[in-house]
């Protein structure tokens, strides 16, 4: 591959004093958002209308999934797979298209999220390029696994707070947003965390 790029800065350098805009982030947004869709209220301040981001795109996917049964195309958007997978199984389902990339994340996220709503007796089905998700969940029969990947923790706890379980290995939110179960407690959401399972 390319050689990595190295960026050299020198000290004692002066900084120009200015205010700075930094605009939110979509991907994590749409994990509270999402829990609009299953009955909660949540409003997400601070997200730019004029984004560049591509995980913008959550609330129009959102409203089609809350309106039927959508086919999705998350290409451009792979970080959205595990919460949009995750809340088509808790509405009226959907057919993902573009879901290679899935394959090439921090899990295997398209077989990851298969085999945890599996777990909940949802039905979904994987191909090549496309993930076909059928609406129905109950609780799920055991300890769901987060694969070590923030993403699929975060998308199942949401899906949780509607049928109630256990996600093992929450700790891997730290890589994006640490503070996700504080903020979740903030919204009334209530949870028990253990070192072990118990």
């Amino acid at each position: 591959g390319p050689a990595p790029c190295v960026i050299r800065i020198p000290g004692g350098q002066k900084y120009r004093p200015q205010d700075l805009s930094v605009e939110g982030d979509y991907s994590n947004a749409a994990f509270f958002e999402a829990l609009n869709l299953i009955g909660g209220k949540v409003l997400v301040e601070g997200l730019s209308e004029n984004s560049l981001q591509g995980d913008q795109v959550y609330r129009s996917c959102f409203e089609q999934l809350a309106a039927g049964t959508p086919e999705l195309d998350i290409s451009d958007c792979p970080d959205l797979g595990p919460v949009l997978m995750a809340m088509a199984a808790g509405l009226n389902g959907a057919v993902f298209t573009g879901t290679k990339r899935l394959e090439i994340k921090e899990s295997d996220r398209g077989a990851a999220m298969q085999q945890e709503l599996e777990k909940m007796n949802a039905r979904v089905e994987r191909m090549e390029n496309e993930i076909r998700v059928w609406p129905g969940l109950s609780s799920p029969r055991e300890t769901l696994d987060g694969h070590n990947d923030h993403r699929i923790v975060m998308a199942l706890s949401v899906l949780l707070t509607k049928t109630g379980g256990a996600v093992r290995g929450a700790e891997a939110v730290s890589k994006s947003l640490p503070d996700f179960f504080d903020r979740l407690k903030e919204l009334g959401i209530e949870f028990t965390a253990a070192d072990r399972p118990q």
